[in-house]
């Protein structure tokens, strides 16, 4: 029974069960069947939680990629509390029992039939910081050091502040890196299928960009972080991009392929259409197209797909409503395939972050060498790098050392599409590009939100511990790095 008990522990100590389980005994216990969890499912179900962290249309929503043609109050911020449960209960669980699988003398023999024990800690230890870095980006300080822990003293999880988070993220991922040994890679990894190599460079580039969050908070922590990620080996062509691969099947789809099988409610926002359209080139004011709008956007119907219009965002639905479908673009195509894969980390952003660190001084090179690179990347990647020469001779794209960082922090925005919240953190970390609020916000501020309020279970479960970060329960205070 001790180990269909561990099946349990996140729900136990995130305070969803209250019940001992061993005062069940034998009921519903297959007698034919093993008691011991398989670590490669376990392995297999957390990653199938990745598409999530890049995919969520709220993400896309508040950096304004993507605006709705109908229901607009996502759009215009009205959700105060979004819960963070599920990755608890969900991967960060199956993570927590497999490295609980591979540790404790009792299960980690039979665990080694699914890959070395300490190459699968080391997995699941990658995963874990992944997903606690988008927690904590989202909600600031988040219960940490006392989470998915069955002991009774922890049954209600205090809140670790965000820097402390960070910091043992980086303690994490580099403890990962180096228990990795030569036996056999985890199975169950549909990722890279078992290539440890791979899941260091993972590690690496996690780290890359946890770092840089820190420029305003903790910038010598965050340079030697930095480097010591880049040194160590990360992400920087697009060989090496780091995607999870959907299938042509319904049970692991594209999930922009599944919200537009019976609607049509994403279109591409103003925002952006507007911006990838419109620069100035050669001191004239033409209007020159970035090449990679075509596979970001459709044409819209009323002009029988050669033009682009983007959907007004954050206006009314009243307004939205009254807007024709065939008169806006709709989120590209190749997009929206049943298999399209959905992209982590790309060379694009990893070489803006270095085009960043290096106008930062953190490390040596040039600014302008790693912004040019990071365009050539993100180009290719969408098939397009045959207009690399036209499209930097725009001025509004050429490199300027004098706006350096707004350029690099505009150019990473439109790299990032569709990873909405890692662009929104980046926007709140750098202020690029410099979006306006929706014009019918419905929070209270009117402002673009730079946190998302807490789950009303902590309040109503965990009651003493959240009053600690009761103040900061909204969506107007800045998390810790956002300075």
């Amino acid at each position: 029974m001790k180990k269909i008990k561990i099946l349990f522990l996140s729900l136990i100590a995130f305070g969803f069960v209250s019940c001992d389980i061993d005062d069940f005994g034998d009921l519903n216990v297959n007698p034919n069947a093993t008691t011991t969890p398989q670590a490669s499912y376990l392995l297999s179900n957390a990653l199938t939680s990745l598409p999530g962290v890049i995919s969520s249309s709220q993400g896309q929503l508040y950096v304004q990629y993507l605006a709705n043609s109908q229901y607009t109050s996502s759009d215009n911020y009205q959700t105060v509390r979004f819960s963070y449960n599920g990755w608890y209960l969900g991967p960060l669980a199956d993570l927590d029992l497999v490295m609980k699988l591979n540790s404790e003398e009792e299960t980690m023999i039979e665990a080694q039939v699914y890959g070395s024990n300490a190459n699968q800690i080391a997995v699941a230890k990658i995963l874990t910081s992944f997903y606690y870095l988008h927690v904590t980006d989202r909600w600031g300080d988040i219960p940490y050091s006392e989470a998915l822990q069955s002991d009774e003293a922890h049954f209600l999880p205090k809140f670790d502040s965000q820097e402390a988070v960070y910091n043992s993220i980086f303690d994490e991922l580099k403890a990962a890196n180096a228990m990795m040994d030569g036996g056999a890679g985890p199975e169950g990894d549909f990722l890279f299928s078992g290539d440890m190599d791979k899941w260091k460079t993972f590690a690496n580039t996690i780290r890359l960009v946890a770092a840089l969050r820190l420029s305003k908070v903790a910038a010598d922590k965050g340079k030697t972080e930095f480097v010591a990620a880049m040194n160590d080996g990360v992400v920087t062509t697009n060989a090496e991009n780091i995607f999870y691969q959907h299938l042509a099947d319904a049970n692991n789809q594209n999930p922009w392929y599944g919200a537009f099988l019976t609607r049509s409610d994403y279109a591409v926002s103003n925002t952006l259409i507007d911006y990838m359209q419109s620069a100035e080139n050669g001191g004239m004011m033409d209007v020159v197209m970035d090449p990679r709008l075509p596979v970001f956007a459709n044409g819209t119907e009323s002009s029988q797909y050669s033009e682009y219009v983007g959907m007004t965002y954050g206006v009314s639905e009243a307004v939205a409503g009254s807007i024709s479908n065939s008169d806006v673009s709709f989120l590209g195509s190749a997009f929206r395939g049943q298999d399209t894969p959905t992209y982590i980390y790309t060379a694009a952003q990893v070489l803006f972050s270095m085009a960043e660190a290096a106008q930062l001084g953190w490390i040596d090179g040039s600014a302008e060498d790693y912004y040019y690179q990071a365009i050539q990347a993100s180009l290719e990647q969408y098939g397009v790098g045959d207009s690399y020469d036209t499209f930097i001779s725009n001025s509004e794209v050429a490199f300027d050392a004098d706006k350096a960082l707004e350029l690099i922090g505009n150019q990473k925005w439109v790299a990032l599409f569709l990873n909405g919240y890692e662009a929104w953190t980046e926007w709140r970390r750098t202020g690029y590009p410099a979006l306006q609020p929706a014009a019918a916000a419905l929070n209270e501020s009117g402002e673009i939100p730079v946190r998302q309020g807490y789950p009303t279970t902590e309040r109503d479960n965990n009651s003493e511990n959240y009053s600690v970060v009761e103040s900061a329960d909204n969506l107007d205070t800045p998390v810790w790095w956002d300075k």
